[in-house]
């Protein structure tokens, strides 16, 4: 439900707005005000990677488990008096320059850090997606990660990490042919975002309290759950008035995960002089933070670690934020209700001029046809034409009142501050940064006469 608020103006002549009590009919004619404003596709380029191929003729130290042969990133790394590299395998490679690598890790393709030394070279397999592709602030992710497109340097074959993004706005429609400009390259200066990828959290160690068949009768507080460990840190720190403690469902061992299902989080305080309880949280208490500009995107789970102590441990995503949804500007109407402009001849000797000089005769006469007792009343200072708005830019003295029917048949009206209608139009949002014109009045014909219609900005999602 939108509400739409007109702040109080000047003066006095009579426009009858709206009606305490009638039905808040919703018109389905919506106005296209602005058409949704799109992005533009942009390529952002991050780092250059070397690529294992398949070889029959490869030393066993440099074959990968999927058959790829190290031997010429290795050689290259040397030639460039490299020690530390990446190196990128999988399917597609045989495609040669040109061709895109793209999809999951580990299933569409596989990344290998390599480090030279003393011993041979040190080959380590990346388990999260990463990268040195930084968005700049003013683009968005469009759901693609990042791919790798194959080419030819110096005699080798490469891979350039590679990220799609739209910058300035929602991504453009399926089927988009525009011209794409030239791609965004790592060291161009500006604003970005962290690097694309994902990055293990791991938050700092926490007391654990576990079922153990051994816990002495004092240790065990509640829940089955033994909290000698816990009892034993604040024994030692008399200072320390209270400790946070993860507690397991089940029996533990260094190196099990649990998930937040199976532990339960509580206080360990200290009771009396020499006794102490266990109190549950009432909510989740967490220590794990995701770097600056990346968010969780696994639920948090925690590791079991040696000596009755737990950490939490998530993954985050890092990069880019989701592109908006494109939405277009309407304008969505309320009700429309009977308008009455100017003073009537006589209106004073029926007793229908109120709040000064204003004659409600019009509205008196459209609330006794209807049978309603009260209304809402927008006070103008004269006679406007149709199409006219009614709002805090359009130089419209206007004020507000109530008017209603006394119980001798006589009328009487009461000035208010402001007017509210309520505009319903699920799934759109209110436009709050349009200004005045955005909300308020417009005057229609309708009904045989000239009526106020409600008004307001509405910001419709594409579909």
């Amino acid at each position: 439900m939108i509400s739409v608020k007109l702040g109080a103006g000047l003066a006095a002549l009579g426009l009858f707005v709206s009606v305490a009590g009638a039905a808040s009919a919703q018109t389905p004619d919506m106005k296209l005000i602005n058409g949704p404003v799109y992005g533009e596709l942009r390529d952002v380029l991050g780092a250059t990677l070397p690529v294992a191929t398949p070889s029959a003729k490869c030393p066993k130290p440099l074959t990968l488990p999927d058959g790829a042969c190290l031997d010429r990133v290795v050689a290259g790394m040397k030639a460039r008096g490299a020690t530390v590299d990446r190196a990128l395998t999988g399917r597609g490679v045989e495609g040669g320059a040109g061709a895109v690598i793209s999809g999951q890790l580990g299933r569409d393709f596989r990344l290998y850090d390599v480090s030279l030394g003393a011993g041979g070279p040190v080959v380590t397999p990346v388990d999260l997606p990463s990268s040195q592709v930084r968005v700049p602030r003013d683009c968005f992710s469009i759901g693609r990660g990042v791919d790798y497109r194959l080419d030819v340097r110096d005699g080798q074959l490469v891979a350039r990490e590679v990220q799609s993004v739209s910058c300035g706005g929602p991504p453009p429609p399926i089927g988009y042919g525009g011209p794409r400009r030239p791609p965004i390259l790592a060291g161009e200066p500006g604003e970005r975002w962290p690097a694309t990828g994902l990055v293990a959290v791991r938050g700092a160690p926490r007391q654990l309290a576990a079922p153990r068949p051994d816990c002495p009768p004092d240790a065990a507080l509640r829940d089955g759950v033994c909290f000698a460990a816990g009892i034993g840190v604040l024994v030692a720190q008399p200072g320390l008035k209270e400790l946070d403690v993860i507690g397991a469902k089940r029996l533990t061992a260094p190196g099990q995960v649990l998930t937040s299902k199976e532990t339960e989080q509580y206080v360990l305080k200290r009771k009396g002089k020499a006794g102490f309880k266990a109190d549950k949280r009432w909510f989740d208490k967490s220590q794990l933070s995701a770097p600056a500009g990346c968010g969780l995107t696994t639920p948090v789970d925690f590791e079991v670690e040696p000596g009755d102590r737990v950490h939490e441990r998530a993954v985050a995503g890092c990069g880019a934020p989701a592109a908006p949804p494109p939405t277009a500007t309407y304008e969505a109407y309320g009700a429309t209700l009977p308008v009455v402009f100017g003073n009537r001849q006589g209106c004073a000797e029926r007793g229908e001029q109120l709040l000064g000089d204003a004659c409600f005769s019009e509205v008196i006469r459209w609330m006794k046809a209807r049978g309603v007792p009260k209304g809402e009343v927008l006070i103008l200072d004269r006679p406007y034409g149709l199409g006219t708005r009614i709002n805090g830019s359009s130089g419209v003295r206007y004020s507000f009142a109530d008017v209603w029917a006394n119980p001798d048949g006589t009328y009487k009206a009461d000035r208010k501050h402001d007017y509210a209608r309520r505009i319903d139009q699920g799934g759109c949002a209110t436009v709050s940064d349009a200004g005045s014109d955005a909300s308020g009045l417009v005057l229609v014909r309708a009904d045989g006469g000239v009526m106020a219609r409600a008004y307001q900005w509405v910001a419709c999602p594409v579909r």
